[in-house]
Parts: structure tokens; sequence; C-alpha cells
């Protein structure tokens, strides 16, 4: 599976995109530990939502995650991490955060769950 085509989560879920519609830089987050451990979300849009919310494209199905949670946003040529207003926080490196950029090898603490920022390297 290559990253620029597909981002999954478990064998539930899956977006799809052709390599042409992903940003150069796309960031990726993989979950490291919770439920569907090594599962990978692509970050492609501008504005990417994580929650407990169905409609989340970052779907995080457990009671310690607030249903709209955080954003993921793309602004400057930077990702950062946005809390939405969560009811146990956002953490980046162990770190509550309201709002962060984010760096390729962070690590994400939303509820139980732990995820990994990576960036792809810009295609120049």
């Amino acid at each position: 599976m290559s990253l620029t085509d597909d981002a999954r989560l478990g064998d539930d879920v899956a977006v799809h995109r052709k390599a042409s519609e992903v940003r150069p830089g796309s960031g990726v987050l993989v979950i490291n530990r919770g439920p569907g451990s090594g599962g990978q979300f692509l970050l492609a849009d501008d504005v990417v939502a994580a929650g407990r919310h169905p409609d989340s494209a970052v779907f995080l199905d457990d009671i310690t995650v607030s249903r709209h949670h955080a954003e993921i946003r793309w602004l400057d040529d930077e990702y950062w991490i946005v809390d939405a207003g969560s009811l146990n926080g956002t953490y980046v490196n162990g770190t509550q955060v309201q709002a962060l950029p984010l760096t390729s090898g962070d690590e994400i603490q939303i509820g139980k769950f732990r995820l990994g920022f990576t960036c792809r390297p810009q295609d120049r």
C-alpha cells in the first residue's frame, strides 16, 4: 500500500486518493496505540477533523475522545493541531496544547489514542 494511494484504519475505513490529488508534503497520522493500532490517516485536506463523531476524517471511536476533539489544519505551509474544546485535552509529546505547529515525529495524544505524525518530503 502506498500512502499516496490509500489511508487505512484496519480493514474498515479506506480513503482513496490518486497520487496527483495529494499535496506535496502531505502529512500522515499513524495509530501507534489504541484501537485500530497501525491504522493510517492521510491528511490531504486543509482542515481534517479528529474525533468520535462518525463524520470525522480521523474517526477515533472511544469514550475518552470528544465527538469534535481536534483539527489538523494546513496553514502557511505547515500542519497545526488545534484542540476543539475537547473534554480531555489534546497533547503533543506529552504536553497539553491548544494550538501547535506539528513536526514530523511528533506524538499526538487524543484520549487513549497515540498518533504518530509524519510529513512526506516536499516534491520539488
